[in-house]
């Protein structure tokens, strides 16, 4: 396979039933009808979602082929979504040509994770050009997944049902207000095809695109992790996460030009308070002699979610072998001053050495989801309207103080909550908050030491209205040749799951309002 088309597969979107086409455009596909109705259900979505891939920057769809996957996606995709239906539908689809496939062997994602993959031939992509896709929405806003990162079923309980009930409340208060752009936004760093809009991007000099699929609606979700409900449960779904960080800023709500506001150096901030302490005024938990900021903050956090300190150092390898836009890697250092870096990290940190390489990460993340629900909750009551991304959020200029002053309370709650002293009073608290173990090992001690962290219990609340998505159709920036596959793709590394400095800001180009009053395109 051709090295743009390899990248281009392993960014393939997974397979979803949100979307379907008409039974006008499957019959016109030259599509047989199924004598169930299951299969041409899900001939539908499957259709759409080689629309909606073949219309973005990542072209592939991915899916799998064995029976094992489909065993819990009827709680998540419905009864439409199962073995017998996506395979019939992906086979009809290839046996007509309609359709380019990569077939993964059985187990293979396992290794290098990576699914069975498609795209639909340029035959496909003129039959689907312009054609309505219908939004069926996301069916549950609770995502639990394995150790393996696939999703598994769950049992319905009082704490599933209300934590259903909480991000219903959320998306309500969401639909209740209005997203539209700048009027200052500039048409250079703005496109939109027929289902999604371009923002564009500029880091190290050189020149991106990020895609956003636009729903009709605010219909985001909580992704979970391994086997529980007490790690991870982050926020996903917004289109506003997908835009790179200086467009959000072009957007509007309620007709105010926005803000975005973040909880600095969160995951450190609360290991430390973990640890009984607070991180001194002025003190910068990256900062280390002799190296740019990025380097101490890319190895911390790496090195937060790491198991070792051997995985840490592997996980930023694997970096050295990945390429920024310009050409250069993403990090430039060899295995020895990996290493070494490391140990300055620590050296750093002293009060927190025991969580470096501890795999405390997944648990971090589980008290910073509900620090953005209570950050969230308490907007809401405040009639503050704001929008999540993870740990930072989008609100009106006009109201950056007030949105600050939420945050910061809900960062000292947490951080009291969380400190050991705080914890002894808690173990019997009837609110019933959840617990978190992360490990933490002292210096000089072999094996790990269990720190329970409570997770604060936050009151559900929202009030249900529209949502309106902004941006209309704009002309489609011109795409590059279709590559042909004729190979599987070797096996990728496992990406690190660190952040990276965000790039500077792009100067925009004030203009009228160009984006507002856009028609949605009739259907052909």
């Amino acid at each position: 396979m051709p090295e743009h088309d390899d990248e281009l597969a392993r960014k393939a979107r997974a397979l979803d039933f949100h979307w379907r086409v008409s039974e006008d455009l499957v019959a016109a596909a030259g599509l047989p009808k199924f004598s169930r109705s299951k299969i041409n259900r899900a001939m539908a979505s499957v259709l759409a979602a080689l629309a909606l891939a073949s219309d973005s920057d990542r072209p592939y769809v991915s899916y799998s082929r064995s029976r094992d996957f489909y065993a819990a996606q009827g709680r998540y995709e419905g009864t439409d979504y199962t073995y017998s239906s996506v395979l019939q539908s992906v086979n009809e689809l290839g046996r007509l040509g309609l359709i380019e496939e990569i077939r993964s062997k059985p187990g293979a994602h396992l290794t290098h994770g990576m699914q069975s993959r498609m795209r639909a031939s340029n035959r496909l992509v003129e039959i689907l050009a312009g054609q309505p896709i219908e939004y069926l929405g996301s069916r549950c806003p609770l995502v639990l997944k394995g150790e393996d990162g696939s999703r598994i079923d769950y049992e319905d309980t009082s704490e599933t049902r209300r934590l259903t009930r909480e991000i219903g409340n959320l998306n309500r208060f969401m639909n209740s207000f209005t997203v539209d752009v700048s009027a200052s936004a500039s048409p250079d760093n703005w496109e939109r095809t027929a289902h999604h809009v371009r923002a564009r991007k500029v880091k190290d000099g050189v020149e991106t695109w990020a895609c956003a699929r636009i729903t009709p609606k605010v219909d985001v979700y909580r992704v979970f992790s391994r086997s529980g409900f007490r790690q991870g449960g982050r926020i996903y779904g917004g289109f506003w996460e997908g835009l790179p960080k200086d467009r959000r800023l072009d957007l509007f709500i309620n007709g105010e030009v926005v803000i975005e506001e973040d909880f600095a150096s969160l995951h450190p901030r609360l290991l430390y308070a973990m640890r009984g302490e607070r991180m001194p005024a002025g003190f910068d938990c990256y900062a280390l002699p002799h190296y740019q900021r990025w380097v101490g903050k890319l190895v911390l956090n790496v090195a937060i979610n790491a198991a070792t300190l051997n995985a840490a150092a592997g996980a930023l390898m694997e970096k050295a072998r990945q390429k920024k836009a310009d050409g250069s890697p993403v990090w430039p250092y060899g295995w020895t001053e990996t290493r070494r870096i490391i140990d300055k990290v620590i050296a750093h940190n002293p009060a927190i050495a025991g969580y470096i390489g501890s795999d405390a990460g997944v648990s971090l993340m589980a008290i910073d989801a509900r620090m953005a629900l209570e950050v969230l909750k308490a907007c809401e009551k405040a009639e503050l309207p704001a929008l999540p991304v993870h740990d930072s959020f989008l609100a009106p200029e006009g109201r950056q103080a007030e949105l600050k002053g939420i945050m910061n309370d809900v960062l000292e709650g947490t951080l009291d909550r969380i400190s050991p002293a705080t914890l002894r009073g808690l173990r019997k608290d009837s609110m019933g908050e959840t617990t978190q173990m992360i490990r933490y090992r002292e210096p000089g001690v072999a094996g790990p030491v269990e720190t329970p962290i409570a997770e604060p219990e936050v009151a559900p609340s929202g009030t249900g209205a529209r949502f309106r998505p902004f941006l209309g159709l704009l002309p489609t920036r011109p795409g590059s040749p279709r590559p042909r596959v004729d190979a599987l793709p070797p096996e990728p590394g496992a990406p690190s799951p660190a952040p990276v400095e965000p790039p500077a800001p792009v100067a925009t180009v004030p203009v009228p309002a160009f984006l507002l009053a856009f028609r949605t395109p009739a259907a052909a």
